[in-house]
């Protein structure tokens, strides 16, 4: 039986070494692993750090009949090699698992390959490897059912799979149908990253910047590691008549969604409630000046309020710690956008703040690209490429006329009536309405 050797070179970690007919490989010192050279189909000669032997691990173990955690089995675990016995036999699916929870996280722009080496005493046909979310098991990489040949290694690998935003990597091996008393040992689990990031391709409108920060909603889900949700009952500000959700209404109806390259940001109705969402993106750091644009497609209907804004990261008051609105449109006035900044001297309770609204031709119907550019001398928002609002600093260094010096974190929300979406009434009629975002980027100097 031919074996592939995995070797992987790690400063001060590994080493080997090659006699006339084996290859030894050491680990701390130690012999790790030792291979007939006749046997051994290839050696793959691998530099990457291995994610999964530097991870955090819990370990933990179900088993039928009673489907609970168990106290581990009389398991070893001797130079990467887990070893477990199972005394009972199993006849049915998801009846006997090894189940990993990790503190990895993964990313939806990289991406990863995955391998592990099963091999069972006798024979299991109902194996199962499934790589996925910590806590939903609805978001995974991969769960696929193999066969295991009694003394057989099976060498489990999956290259190249595009990454997903999860923050807890987790693994679980199911030895559903196992006979009794099979050993099962699980070894050379690895898990490796490599970056396919397009950043370097993706060129801000205007020169001497650089991509810091984006979201091209590529995956299948909303990206926890980037955006986060608001929670608040109807008439939390503005008199507005939504009740924003975390990801999803009473009944488990999703207000933000991400599919097909885009997210859906949705408002409507359910029972006497209207469920929408308002989400963070980069909250607790956010960002200090750059160029930053959305490309989106605004829903239709008499009392929609979309709008792509900024607060400061660290807020205390409003308007003293400022608000930039790079984009707002209210339905009752289709495809009419405007940008408005707020601050001491400029807010619209005073009907004081500095805003500029202008025509933009079917916002409604198709995507169109809203940007700020923001310095320390001056605000300016773009539709498509054109000019919109220019609000400079007067340079006084007063907090009450500039306080647009500090970081502040983009937001996206659908908003259903209040002061001013629903200035002249709402049309539940329009019902249900989506807001629908290409992307986010941030780039900066």
């Amino acid at each position: 039986m031919k074996h592939r050797v995995y070797i992987c070179l790690m400063s001060f970690l590994a080493a080997l070494s090659v006699g006339a007919q084996r290859i030894d490989i050491y680990r701390n010192g130690r012999v790790a692993g030792s291979y007939d050279l006749s046997e051994v189909d290839s050696i793959t000669y691998d530099h990457r750090i291995n994610l999964w032997e530097q991870a955090e691990k819990t370990l933990s173990y179900y088993y039928a009949p009673s489907w609970n955690v168990t106290t581990a089995p009389a398991t070893t675990y001797t130079d990467g090699v887990y070893t477990i016995p199972l005394t009972k036999a199993t006849y049915a699916q998801w009846q006997a698992q090894m189940f990993f929870v990790t503190n990895l996280s993964t990313d939806s722009h990289r991406q990863y390959d995955f391998s592990v080496t099963l091999c069972a005493s006798k024979r299991i046909a109902g194996a199962t490897v499934k790589l996925y979310a910590d806590g939903n098991d609805n978001v995974f990489y991969f769960s696929e059912r193999i066969t295991l040949t009694a003394g057989e290694p099976y060498v489990f690998e999956r290259k190249n799979m595009t990454g997903i935003d999860l923050e807890r990597l987790s693994l679980v091996l199911d030895f559903g149908g196992n006979a009794a008393s099979t050993t099962v040992t699980v070894s050379d689990i690895r898990l490796h990253e490599s970056d396919v990031d397009t950043s370097a391709d993706i060129q801000c409108p205007i020169d001497g910047y650089r991509l810091v920060w984006h979201d091209e909603f590529a995956g299948s889900s909303v990206s926890t590691l980037r955006w986060s949700y608001q929670t608040a009952e109807a008439g939390w500000v503005n008199h507005e008549l939504q009740t924003y959700v975390s990801g999803k209404s009473p009944k488990g109806k999703k207000v933000a969604e991400v599919g097909d390259g885009t997210l859906k940001i949705r408002a409507f109705k359910e029972g006497d409630k209207i469920y929408s969402a308002r989400m963070y993106g980069h909250k607790n750091v956010g960002f200090r000046y750059g160029y930053i644009e959305a490309r989106i497609k605004l829903p239709r209907g008499k009392g929609t309020w979309p709008a792509f804004w900024m607060m400061p990261v660290r807020f205390t008051s409003w308007p003293a710690d400022g608000e930039i609105d790079i984009m707002e449109e209210v339905g009752v006035d289709p495809n009419v956008v405007s940008s408005s900044i707020h601050c001491t001297a400029y807010n619209h309770p005073n009907n004081t703040q500095k805003t500029h609204s202008m025509t933009c031709n079917a916002a409604e119907q198709s995507f169109h690209v809203y940007a700020l550019e923001w310095t320390p001398d001056y605000i300016k928002t773009y539709v498509d490429g054109q000019p919109q609002l220019s609000f400079g600093n007067d340079g006084k260094g007063n907090k009450d006329t500039w306080p647009f010096n500090v970081a502040f974190y983009p937001i996206l929300n659908l908003a259903w009536g209040g002061d001013w979406g629903g200035y002249a009434g709402v049309d539940e009629t329009a019902l249900p309405v989506t807001m629908e975002i290409d992307y986010v980027r941030v780039w900066q100097k």
